[in-house]
């Protein structure tokens, strides 16, 4: 009895510890960046050794690919798991109010990670799994109007974190550009192909 007893105690104090040790990192991480926070900066602020860190996660990478999966699930990047079935019209107003309420979210991150993605191999992973999961939901919201290159540059364009930041720093709410970009983007995929000038 006591044994089993000792065991979970164990347990629940080593997920403490690692729970310690990926608030300490996320913590650094957004002062710091990853590429400039070390272990031995982690360990301190999470008061353990850099040993115990390489214990819970293999590595700094491990424990960096942790933090990122786990941020990127917190941020919750937009699916239409759950979506009822509707029109386009109602399908492309969803996947805008989803990418501007995701972006909002992840607005804090953007400057934090962006000078790291081409040197840190899990946020280049993160970043390449968002890319992919977001390519599929545009696919299945506006399907063919993607086939042309200049409709969809204009689909991503306006749908991009720099559009809705513009926009916000204008002044307008979440939900009236997220309603402007969503009237845009449909006018614009039921036209079909944008003539070149």
């Amino acid at each position: 009895m006591s044994r089993r007893y000792s065991m979970s105690v164990r347990a629940e104090q080593a997920a403490q510890t690692r729970e310690r040790i990926l608030d300490a990192a996320l913590a650094c991480y957004r002062e710091m960046g990853i590429a400039a926070t070390s272990l031995q900066a982690v360990a301190r602020r999470a008061e353990v050794s850099a040993a115990t860190i390489l214990n819970h996660f293999g590595s700094a990478d491990g424990l960096a690919r942790t933090v990122v999966d786990g941020l990127a699930a917190t941020l919750r990047i937009p699916d239409d798991s759950g979506w009822p079935e509707e029109g386009r019209p109602s399908r492309v107003q969803h996947l805008v109010r989803e990418m501007f309420e995701f972006y909002e979210r992840s607005r804090p991150w953007f400057d934090v990670f962006r000078a790291e993605l081409t040197v840190d191999p899990a946020l280049r992973k993160g970043e390449a799994d968002y890319r992919r999961a977001i390519g599929q939901l545009y696919e299945r919201v506006f399907a063919e109007a993607l086939g042309d290159d200049r409709v969809r540059g204009a689909i991503f364009g306006l749908t991009a974190p720099n559009t809705f930041v513009a926009l916000r720093d204008a002044g307008m709410s979440l939900a009236d550009a997220a309603g402007l970009i969503a009237d845009t983007l449909n006018r614009i995929a039921a036209e079909g192909p944008i003539a070149s000038a």
